[in-house]
């Protein structure tokens, strides 16, 4: 099979597709990757080109993996597990830490500690920034679950498996999808890209994210083996992209990490990111060129 120019991994808040689709994670995979063409091609029509292919984009779906119930995905803390709630407060710790330079210390039991964080956080970046970190730690809480090791491996494998299949020259991977992306390149290193875009990124995130990815970055993280090129894409006002520089400060051979504003009200969703002209610039080369 020839390459394909693009491809996908998904993030947050992507289980509606499957329920959209009747349960079928064809008919999901379907409707995701044609809303991934729809927002990538807009963009690139802006600069007068179009989108090879026409068909939707192949996007690795694997939100059903890690499906939890109806509260999976949940933008209200009091609906967090334990283990999401700790991970939110850890969160929440990171983004004062950068802004005050002095962390908290909070009193108490965990609950009544992270009211009192939430309501800062609240106060500083609005109600909305709550609701899409709420969201990302539910479900980065089961990814890495030491109870869901068969959920997070097979959330990497569909990553694989579509890489393989379609042997994209660019990845793009948003929000909690550069760390199943990053996870599976790292794990599969046959698996070649000549362009791999994050977009929207936790990765940087210390305690977080950073020391829990496998293989363990060990005080510094590297480029997947088989990424020819990385590049990051961050919006300044993104809650879920921090620290601000962070992907290229604890990661090697970053060979780009770009600082932008792509929406002032909703800095986080795919669409936004997926018809930036940052993203543009990053992937006309490969696009003007078509299929391999």
């Amino acid at each position: 099979m020839s390459a394909t120019a693009l491809s996908g991994v998904h993030g947050i808040w992507n289980y509606p597709y499957l329920k959209a689709a009747a349960g079928d994670v064809p008919g999901a995979v379907d409707a995701i990757g044609a809303d991934w063409s729809r927002w990538v091609g807009r963009g690139l029509r802006k600069v007068g080109v179009e989108l090879p292919g026409s068909g939707p984009m192949p996007v690795a779906y694997y939100a059903d993996c890690l499906f939890r119930g109806e509260r999976m995905g949940s933008a209200d803390p009091a609906h967090l597990t334990p283990f999401a709630q700790e991970l939110l407060a850890a969160w929440i710790e990171e983004v004062r830490l950068a802004e005050t330079g002095a962390p908290a210390a909070p009193q108490g039991r965990l609950t009544f500690a992270l009211r009192s964080m939430t309501e800062w956080f609240t106060e500083r970046f609005g109600s909305q920034a709550l609701r899409i970190v709420s969201a990302t730690v539910s479900e980065l809480a089961t990814y890495f679950d030491p109870d869901s090791v068969d959920e997070r491996t097979r959330s990497q494998e569909r990553v694989a498996e579509m890489v393989r299949s379609h042997r994209p020259r660019v990845l793009l991977a948003h929000s909690l999808g550069s760390v199943v992306a990053y996870e599976a390149l790292c794990a599969h290193p046959d698996l070649e890209v000549e362009l791999f875009v994050t977009l929207g990124s936790p990765l940087a995130m210390r305690s977080v994210v950073f020391e829990r990815l496998l293989p363990s970055p060990k005080g510094g993280g590297a480029k997947p083996p088989g990424a020819a090129t990385w590049v990051n894409i961050a919006d300044r006002g993104d809650p879920v992209a921090v620290p601000r520089s962070g992907v290229s400060l604890r990661f090697l051979d970053v060979f780009r990490d770009v600082e932008t504003s792509i929406h002032l009200i909703d800095p986080h969703r795919a669409k936004n990111y997926l018809r930036c002209p940052e993203l543009v610039e990053e992937i006309m080369p490969y696009v003007r060129t078509g299929s391999a």
